[in-house]
């Protein structure tokens, strides 16, 4: 593959010379940016900047280092983090001359997905009300993604359900985590039920104000529970994006009615209260006993 080099000319033509112009490097890997340049003088100084509103001059530090050789200087940056993604120039000061700067390396640190979570949502009233599926992904850079859904079963009628895709950046609302009760804690599957509504939109960009990061949140909304046969498992997906190598994919299975799930949950619950009242009733008779004795 050829590699592309970012020249600065000069009157006396081309000096300054930076590559690649763009570098594209996963979060905690290290990344080289470089600098060759033609120095008449052996009086010479190269100096590293960030652009960002202004220059910015890079200090040497534990992970940032400067490698000089055969007049080229390197910029070695060891487990880059995202807020090393920016523009660098190298800036070349010869003796009696104007300091000459190149044209730049932009570095882009990607960040894979995290794996998908599907949550059931539950509606307000089981009988009656929209069930949904919601598929939620995050920790991503950079902010273009797409989540799709598939499904399959051994029912021959679910040519009906409306499967929609999202594509990130989406142009819904966003949704403010800092509204979730828990005082900027991360995402809970009961916030996720009680507060996304199965209606439109189906695509929402999350962002939690307290980590700052931001997640793909896909609601997917099944039919009435009555024409939902069982047995059909629902694929979320999380592709189309340059810090993956392979598909990510979680499923959900429709095996029983949820009316018979939420019943089943209540037997476990009722024989859990019961076995506890059980243990307080003996605790209780023993510490009479210990009493009367």
């Amino acid at each position: 593959m050829a590699l592309s080099l970012a020249l600065t000319a000069t009157p006396e033509g081309l000096r300054v010379r930076q590559y690649p112009p763009s570098l594209y490097v996963m979060r905690g890997e290290t990344a080289t940016l470089s600098c060759h340049f033609k120095a008449e003088s052996l009086k010479y100084g190269v100096q590293w900047f960030k652009m960002k509103s202004e220059k910015q001059l890079i200090p040497k530090s534990s992970r940032q280092n400067f490698e000089e050789k055969n007049q080229t200087s390197s910029l070695v940056i060891t487990e880059v983090a995202q807020e090393d993604s920016g523009w660098y120039y190298c800036e070349v000061n010869v003796l009696h001359r104007d300091p000459e700067l190149g044209n730049g390396t932009e570095l882009v640190v990607l960040a894979p997905p995290s794996a998908p979570k599907i949550y059931l949502q539950i509606p307000r009233d089981p009988q009656t009300g929209q069930w949904a599926l919601l598929c939620l992904t995050g920790g991503f850079h950079p902010h273009e993604l797409t989540i799709t859904w598939a499904y399959q079963g051994t029912a021959a009628d679910i040519d009906h359900l409306s499967v929609t895709n999202c594509t990130l950046p989406a142009i819904n609302p966003h949704v403010n985590l800092s509204e979730h009760p828990a005082d900027g804690a991360l995402l809970s599957s009961d916030w996720l039920m009680n507060s996304i509504p199965p209606s439109q939109p189906k695509c929402f960009q999350v962002m939690d104000n307290h980590s700052k990061d931001v997640y793909l949140l896909s609601v997917f909304a099944l039919p009435l529970k009555q024409s939902l046969q069982t047995g059909i498992t629902f694929t979320c997906g999380v592709q189309d994006h340059p810090a993956m190598s392979t598909a990510l994919t979680a499923s959900f299975t429709w095996d029983a009615s949820p009316n018979e799930l939420i019943v089943h949950l209540n037997i476990l619950k009722m024989c859990f209260l019961s076995a506890m009242t059980v243990v307080f009733l003996l605790e209780a008779v023993k510490h009479f006993c210990l009493q009367g004795k």
